[in-house]
């Protein structure tokens, strides 16, 4: 019977053991395929990569301050949506990348579709504070009352066009040449 309890206990700390060794791998494995460097390593990224870099989320900004790929192209609501959304993501780049063209790409109209890679949940995580009404954050607050209020249907990204990739335009124009693509 002692040697049953012993086998038992022995098992959970085991078991206990690889799980917590398991978690901790995932969360490197998110951790290192969501920065800039993971996401910017295929030759196609050079342009999202060097708009980024010139942009204030880039860390083009007075403290350095740089957000991830993923704080603007994984949604942040919960970590299930966050975890598949990250998995659709890296098999589409993936395929681009090995089976597609990236010069006969439709950068602009990708562009366009912005609010479909770009989560008001991502937005909302880190600039959270301005729907908190205070005499400090007045200014931030009264542009984005309507849609806190929920009386404008548009996401982050229709009113921030450009916001994370500054001159994107240029950078593609630059890689691709003239594709019909606008700042």
């Amino acid at each position: 019977m002692r040697k049953t309890k012993l086998f038992t206990i022995a098992i959970f700390i085991i078991g206990g053991l690889v799980g917590l060794g398991f978690a901790l791998g995932i969360a490197q494995f998110m951790y290192v395929t969501g920065g800039d460097k993971f996401c910017t390593s295929c030759h196609v990224m050079e342009p999202m990569v060097g708009a980024y870099k010139n942009d204030i989320h880039g860390g083009n900004n007075k403290v350095g301050f740089k957000a991830e790929c993923v704080a603007c192209h994984l949604p942040h609501d919960n970590i299930v949506k966050y975890t598949y959304q990250k998995a659709v993501n890296g098999i589409v780049e993936g395929a681009i990348t090995l089976f597609g063209n990236p010069e006969k790409y439709d950068w602009e109209a990708r562009r366009k579709e912005s609010k479909r890679y770009v989560y008001d949940s991502g937005c909302m995580h880190c600039h959270g504070d301005i729907k908190n009404v205070s005499s400090q954050n007045m200014k931030s607050f009264l542009p984005h009352r309507d849609y806190f209020a929920k009386n404008i249907n548009k996401t982050c990204v229709e009113c921030h066009e450009h916001v994370g990739h500054k001159n994107l335009g240029f950078h593609l124009k630059a890689k691709f040449g003239d594709l019909n693509i606008t700042k």
